[in-house]
């Protein structure tokens, strides 16, 4: 069943992202690696079993072309939620080392919005080796492809143009 893999907050620089991400939730995400090739880095905390918060920024120590999400990045803002699928055939294979040496690999569907789904293949979560920011408590997601979250749990969809709203522990991430 589809259900919220991560909430991802852009941001231009990593460390004006964490100390966003802290001030509203109280504990800092922790640096998680980058993504070589695509001119990216992320720091993450986890919201419980299966969930993180993924601040997503630019790398400086890469020379990537960047994608569309990554070259919007700017001020510290909830961008986009991260759907998982238990299987994904017609995607991006991506991987990342962690700070502690493990090899995480995935897969990443992109769609037309800044919606996107992965699928973990074998590696472990990143929720398993992160600090605990708390969960979830709300997402409302407004969108022009209402379609795309069909079945999604716990995710309130309204059309229109693209936004994300979301809180964690009853804080909104606004």
């Amino acid at each position: 069943m589809p259900r919220i893999d991560h909430l991802v907050v852009g941001a231009a620089d990593l460390d004006a992202g964490i100390e966003w991400v802290r001030a509203r939730v109280g504990v800092a995400p922790v640096p998680g690696g980058s993504h070589a090739g695509f001119g990216t880095r992320n720091a993450l905390l986890g919201l419980g079993p299966d969930q993180y918060l993924e601040v997503l920024a630019l790398d400086p120590g890469q020379d990537a072309p960047l994608g569309p999400l990554a070259a919007s990045l700017g001020e510290p803002v909830l961008q986009t939620v991260c759907v998982r699928l238990d299987r994904i055939d017609d995607g991006v294979a991506m991987s990342r080392v962690r700070p502690d040496g493990v090899r995480l690999e995935w897969v990443l569907r992109f769609t037309d919005t800044p919606l996107f789904f992965i699928d973990w293949r074998d590696s472990q979560h990143p929720s398993t080796s992160l600090p605990d920011g708390g969960r979830i408590t709300s997402v409302t997601v407004t969108t022009p492809d209402v379609a795309a979250f069909d079945g999604v749990e716990g995710v309130v969809v309204r059309e229109g143009d693209w936004r994300v709203e979301a809180s964690v522990n009853g804080v909104p991430l606004a």
